[in-house]
């Protein structure tokens, strides 16, 4: 089940597809292939914190990762339809996923219930947005399987709508926010207690090069906001940070790298928004 699925979307987010030829084979870092760079499956958080479980021995307590690590906003506090809820929407996407791995349902509600209001924001009407309620009512059941199928829903109606009402720089923007999110939480958990194997589960420069140039290609005003701009640079450093040979590992050294960027980018882009 792909539940940041749209073009292949966070979307494909995956929840992966982890080793695959789109995010660079070979026993060499990545190097551009134009043979394959429309045909890579994106990468889904939840697939990744699936494998995580396996690579760590099922002795991750996600609830405190959640704890620690979701983003904690007031939707009611911001306006900028171009940027900030965009960025916003992506964390908090994210933020659900990892509820529904921790089978956290009240964080999961107030996830939904966030999402809902920024969407709102964005223009998406109320016809759209009746899966918020139901992944609400579905987490407070236990009904965990049902709960992750309907905020997969709710995603893509959200992003068929934004695309529609905002224009394809604002999903590029989401998908971008909603990504750095997952890595902020899986290198959290990697750096934490780390293994090899669970390490080069965050190769995928592939993606992350796609990600980057996408920013790169939306509108020259919201290029020049800072947050925006902070997403970008850090998108070309983890870039680098996750380019390694297949089937070999990420230091633990740049693990702390990653972990640190990803913490400061989205802390700093939560303090900027508007």
């Amino acid at each position: 089940m792909k539940m940041f699925a749209l073009v292949g979307l966070l979307c494909a987010l995956p929840l992966f597809a982890p080793q695959s030829r789109a995010a660079g084979d070979g026993d060499k870092p990545f190097e551009r292939d134009e043979s394959v760079h429309r045909n890579y499956v994106r990468p889904n958080p939840y697939d990744k914190f699936i494998a995580l479980d396996t690579a760590l021995g099922n002795k991750v307590r996600w609830g405190d990762v959640l704890a620690k690590k979701q983003v904690h906003i007031d939707p009611d506090q911001y306006s900028d339809k171009d940027v900030s809820i965009p960025i916003l929407l992506g964390f908090r996407i994210c933020d659900g996923v990892m509820a529904i791995k921790a089978r956290d349902a009240e964080k999961l509600n107030s996830c939904a219930s966030d999402i809902e209001k920024l969407a709102k924001k964005m223009g998406v009407p109320d016809a759209r947005m009746t899966r918020a309620r139901l992944v609400r009512m579905y987490a407070n059941r236990g009904e965990w399987p049902r709960v992750f199928l309907e905020l997969a829903y709710l995603q893509v109606d959200i992003e068929t709508t934004v695309q529609e009402i905002a224009g394809t720089d604002c999903k590029k923007i989401l998908y971008a926010a909603g990504w750095l999110q997952g890595i902020h939480y899986t290198s959290t958990v990697v750096t934490e207690a780390y293994n090899e194997d669970a390490s080069s589960m965050l190769r995928e420069p592939r993606f992350v090069e796609e990600l980057a140039q996408q920013l790169g290609q939306i509108d020259a005003k919201k290029k020049e906001s800072p947050a925006i701009t902070e997403l970008a640079d850090t998108l070309k450093s983890l870039g680098d940070l996750v380019n390694v040979p297949k089937n070999a590992s990420i230091t633990k050294d740049n693990m702390e790298k990653i972990l640190a960027l990803t913490d400061k980018t989205v802390k700093s882009t939560v303090s900027q928004a508007k």
